[in-house]
């Protein structure tokens, strides 16, 4: 099978997917009775973290070389990197291509709690690669801690929620009963997501074929090219909501699934690998938490418009120019 073929089938699987994910979650926040900042911010940026999330892992623990450990190395940095740059400036693309000129978020708390533990979290991944190994297992369990008390937080609503996500505007694509039950719900979001894992791992086969011919190194292609496909899912999503003027559901998946990356996942990482970033890894780390710090101070200041969001993808172009100056030497 070409890898045009392979790449096209892999994008409409996660098209179709994404479309089928984002009707279901609705459904099943609507349900639970949650609000629409926690759906976003939890329900949707896990099932749609999924992808990226095995890759890292599938490399560290079932890798032999030193170039497995790089690709989990750069699974790990990568996923937050295109979330916080291409993921901001796609939603800024998206609210363009609506006609609009920022967001509206009903709970602005969500968005900017997910940046601000972001920042934090993220920030002690980098710094724990400074630390020495004994170090690193009670920074790991950390890591793990902090998410599992923000993730309660964010349920809670922190005393701030505005009462549970409104009605879904469209009926759930596996039934045609007005009113369908939360069991058919959790269903189609299972298969979308089994749909969304398959379609990405078409995507990333071809795309690794494609690096067999521009020959880039591990690293790289798990930081720039392997998450153009595993990011697929959340930057779909969130351009379905927009365009369906869901933006506190748009958000909450992008900033969710960064909550979840800067913690989680690199206390896998933290925890399976020695963890010392080399130049290349620190300065992919460090212009990650530099555009989640742009959009934190920009949301603090009222509704994120589209020039800003759009200003987050000049962090990836000035990464990339950095890299070419970089490997260049």
């Amino acid at each position: 099978m070409s890898l045009l073929l392979i790449t096209l089938s892999g994008m409409v699987l996660i098209v179709l997917s994404a479309d089928y994910f984002t009707n279901g979650i609705e459904w099943v926040g609507f349900r639970l009775h949650l609000d629409e900042g926690a759906v976003g911010s939890l329900l949707a940026a896990l099932g749609t973290a999924l992808p990226e999330t095995l890759v890292p892992v599938i490399a560290i623990l079932f890798g032999q070389g030193t170039s497995e450990n790089s690709i989990g190395l750069g699974a790990i940095l990568g996923a937050p990197f295109m979330l916080s740059t291409v993921g901001f400036l796609v939603i800024g693309a998206g609210l363009l291509w609506a006609g609009r000129q920022s967001l509206t978020v009903e709970n602005g708390s969500h968005m900017t709690a997910d940046l601000a533990f972001f920042l934090v979290a993220f920030g002690l991944a980098i710094v724990a690669s400074l630390l020495p190994g004994p170090w690193h297992p009670y920074l790991a369990v950390g890591l793990l801690g902090l998410y599992a008390f923000h993730a309660v937080a964010l349920v809670k609503g922190g005393g701030e929620a505005k009462g549970p996500a409104s009605h879904p505007s469209q009926g759930l694509r596996l039934s045609t009963r007005p009113d369908p039950p939360l069991w058919l719900a959790l269903l189609q979001v299972v298969l979308a997501l089994l749909g969304l894992i398959i379609g990405a791992h078409f995507f990333v086969t071809a795309l690794d074929g494609m690096t067999g011919i521009i020959h880039l190194s591990a690293f790289l292609l798990a930081v720039i090219v392997t998450p153009v496909a595993t990011e697929l899912p959340e930057v779909l999503n969130s351009v379905i909501w927009i365009r369906r003027h869901k933006d506190t559901l748009a958000v909450g998946n992008v900033t969710g699934a960064m909550a979840f990356q800067s913690s989680v996942v690199p206390a896998l990482g933290i925890g399976l690998t020695p963890w010392h970033l080399d130049a290349l890894e620190l300065l992919t780390g460090i212009v990650t938490w530099l555009a989640a710090l742009w959009i934190w101070l920009r949301s603090r200041q009222g509704p994120l418009m589209v020039s800003e969001l759009i200003a987050a993808g000049l962090f990836y172009v000035l990464y990339i120019g950095m890299v070419i100056a970089m490997t260049a030497r």
